[in-house]
């Protein structure tokens, strides 16, 4: 009787070791991460990726990552081949905001939970994603209008016109810088958007729809250029010095990228407001709060800040970007 008892015991701790080496290989197994960028418009872009990438793999997790060159349709191809492959989770970073449930319903028939980063998507189906994490757009542009209204306070001036740079049509910065600009600066009723060109948030589009404005006289009676990114601001820029005139304008410029820091602090521009890139660490705990079974919130901002010929510019910290 007792020899039964010794051999029961025995095949009582084997079978508990095999459940642990069973739970171990289960937790060690490889969790692939399909991450589908929108482009390399910009060194914001560059940071932005390499950012989510490093911090993702930090994590132990294996990052299949594609690059759509800022081309919709081969971002819509690449996510259907993620769901193809079927990886473990991806995360989206759109270009833009149409056209998206189709292809992420077909994620959501696949098990596969997807998590949108930097720019939002157009949809009311909040079970088609995980979340979304990255800044306030509509903030953004509130901080930029709200400068404009700051500066002109104290100035008796008729009107005030705006020369507005639109970034990529159909995506969410676009929309929303727009509408926190206007919201803003409609406290003062001076204050009108007069002109306006989309840039896509390319330098190169940019300075040559801007160089069009000037040959048209677009720019006469402007005040206040407000441009939705730096590149865009950049080219802006390069399409005065181009045509050899004076940069007279009060400048606001959204991202806060090294180039533009440097403006400010030269006084070639007014007002950077920061777009934060590094969203990195936000986004692979994100991920790890998901495979822990964590509750994630809705929406995950990233925090950003406004730098101007307000303050002491002295105190900005360098810029890697």
């Amino acid at each position: 009787m007792r020899k039964i008892k010794i051999f029961l015991l025995i095949g009582f701790c084997l079978l508990l070791t095999g459940c642990q080496k069973e739970d171990v290989k289960e937790n060690t197994k490889e969790i692939t991460i399909g991450f589908a960028q929108a482009g390399t418009e910009s060194n914001w872009r560059k940071v932005q990726s390499q950012s989510i990438k490093e911090e993702l793999e930090k994590q132990k997790y294996q990052v299949m990552s594609r690059n759509s060159f800022s081309d919709p349709k081969q971002q819509y191809q690449d996510v259907m081949t993620f769901i193809a492959y079927q990886v473990d989770l991806i995360i989206l970073s759109p270009i833009q905001e149409i056209g998206w449930e189709p292809i992420l319903e077909e994620a959501k028939k696949a098990k596969i939970p997807v998590i949108i980063v930097d720019r939002n998507i157009a949809t009311n189906r909040t079970d088609l994603f995980l979340t979304h994490i990255g800044s306030s757009f509509k903030a953004q542009g509130g901080r930029a209008g709200l400068y404009v209204t700051n500066h002109y306070q104290k100035i008796e001036k008729e009107t005030i016109n705006v020369f507005e740079i639109k970034g990529t049509e159909n995506s969410s910065p676009t929309r929303l810088r727009h509408d926190g600009f206007t919201e803003t600066v409609g406290r003062d009723p001076r204050i009108k958007i007069k002109e306006t060109i989309t840039g896509d948030f390319i330098r190169l589009k940019a300075k040559e729809e801007f160089s069009e404005a000037i040959k048209a006289n677009k720019l006469n009676n402007i005040d206040v250029i407000y441009s939705h990114n730096d590149e865009m601001t950049l080219g802006a820029l390069d399409a005065l010095e181009d045509h050899q005139l004076e940069n007279k304008f009060v400048i606001v410029s959204i991202d806060a990228q090294k180039e533009m820091i440097e403006l400010l602090k030269q006084g070639k521009v007014n007002c950077v407001v920061e777009c934060n890139p590094f969203m990195g660490e936000l986004v692979a705990n994100t991920v790890k709060r998901y495979f822990d079974n964590k509750t994630i919130s809705e929406d995950i901002y990233v925090s950003d800040t406004v730098f101007s010929d307000q303050n002491s510019l002295s105190t900005i910290p360098p810029r890697n970007y």
